[in-house]
């Protein structure tokens, strides 16, 4: 994503590397705040289809201590 970023501003904008460092410094802190709901549903997404829900046995009665 930065590095994409990064190449349409200098073909875009084209200007100093300095000013580009400054804005990806910017979009780099304000992506994540401003889609923080999207990549948690993201990542609990990608946990369920890793990890799956734990499955319980019917037949085994549940310990207590």
């Amino acid at each position: 994503m930065i590095l994409l970023i990064c190449v349409v501003w200098l073909m875009v904008i084209g200007s100093s590397y300095e000013s580009i460092l400054a804005g990806l410094f910017v979009v780099a802190l304000l992506f994540p705040v401003a889609f923080y709901h999207h990549s948690w549903s993201f990542w609990l997404g990608f946990d369920y289809l890793v990890e799956g829900l734990p499955s319980y046995d019917k037949d085994v009665k549940p310990t207590t201590r």
